[in-house]
């Protein structure tokens, strides 16, 4: 069974956003199935990154690296799939419509760090219990394909949440469909931009 010390945060990237400087966060699940790496952060930037953007990668460790088995992408923005490029022929997990936006639409994302040579998507339709207590859950609102990562541990369940609210504050107001299922588990939850998981609160 899982536990709560099974699950690790990675600084990931940062970026300039409203004059204030964002950590991004990647998360790490030791599962007795191999290690499942939840976002992939950024590895390098582009020109146009960085005028608009101010990134500074910060790329996981190689022996972490070596060890993933399983990729996850709660979405597929630049900062949350930006390392996808090292896992070629490593399963990543996405929602179908999510894999579909990020390929046609234009300036959603850096297509080539989303369609690489090796790219193995798992697309899913839906909630999907990928490994022994580690579901996938559609939290759409950020993205119309956002996904959560539920994992059920010995403490209980912890939502592994991505940019389903950049902070608390916003998660609380509850104003999206993937906010409101956020705030119904009233689980503890990891934010992409925020340090320290907590329990959300509804505001208003």
């Amino acid at each position: 069974m899982l536990t709560r010390d099974h699950i690790g945060r990675h600084l990931t990237s940062e970026v300039v956003f409203s004059g204030d400087r964002w950590p991004g966060f990647s998360d790490t699940i030791e599962h007795p199935d191999g290690l499942v790496l939840v976002d992939t952060g950024m590895i390098d930037s582009t020109p146009e990154l960085d005028e608009e953007w101010q990134p500074t990668p910060h790329p996981l460790p190689e022996d972490l690296v070596r060890r993933v088995a399983v990729v996850i992408n709660t979405h597929l923005h630049f900062d949350h799939c930006g390392g996808n490029r090292l896992y070629p022929g490593i399963p990543i997990h996405v929602q179908r419509r999510e894999l579909a936006d990020a390929l046609t639409q234009d300036d959603y994302t850096i297509r080539e760090w989303v369609d690489f040579p090796g790219a193995t998507y798992v697309e899913h339709d839906g909630e999907s219990e990928i490994l022994p207590g580690v579901r996938l859950v559609p939290a759409p609102g950020h993205t119309a394909g956002h996904q959560i990562v539920v994992v059920d541990t010995d403490e209980g369940t912890v939502v592994l949440g991505g940019d389903v609210g950049y902070s608390f504050a916003e998660l609380g107001q509850g104003d999206t469909e993937g906010r409101r299922l956020v705030l119904d588990l009233a689980a503890p939850t990891y934010l992409g931009h925020v340090t320290e998981p907590r329990v959300p609160e509804r505001r208003g």
